[in-house]
């Protein structure tokens, strides 16, 4: 459930439930306590537990990554939302080009 998954996100990245919970969410740490037994967060809190773990929060209690970005897609969403949007209009320009090349490449090779 969700403490268990909490817990092995915060291990996978060098860190306990509780050292998260309070540097991190800068919440009390008897939250830690209550999530072990069986409390679940409000929405916000998982939220804000999914994308600091980089995953969806479904995930946080089902372990299965659903519709998440690759830390690649990541960070090429965290570099457009900083373009103007003549920029942000060149770049899905570009990216449709290079789509298509593939899709171009990948028919040739195929044939």
């Amino acid at each position: 459930m969700f403490y268990e998954q909490f817990d092995n996100l915060c291990r996978k990245n060098g860190t306990s439930p509780t050292r998260f919970t309070v540097d991190r969410l800068h919440l009390s740490s008897s939250k830690v306590t209550a999530w072990k037994n069986g409390s679940i967060p409000k929405y916000e809190i998982l939220k804000q537990i999914a994308d600091c773990f980089g995953v969806s929060v479904g995930y946080l209690f089902d372990g299965e990554q659903k519709n998440a970005l690759s830390e690649n897609a990541r960070r090429i969403v965290e570099l457009f939302d900083d373009l103007t949007p003549t920029q942000q209009g060149e770049i899905i320009g570009r990216a449709a080009l290079l789509a298509e090349q593939n899709e171009v490449e990948y028919i040739k090779d195929g044939a």
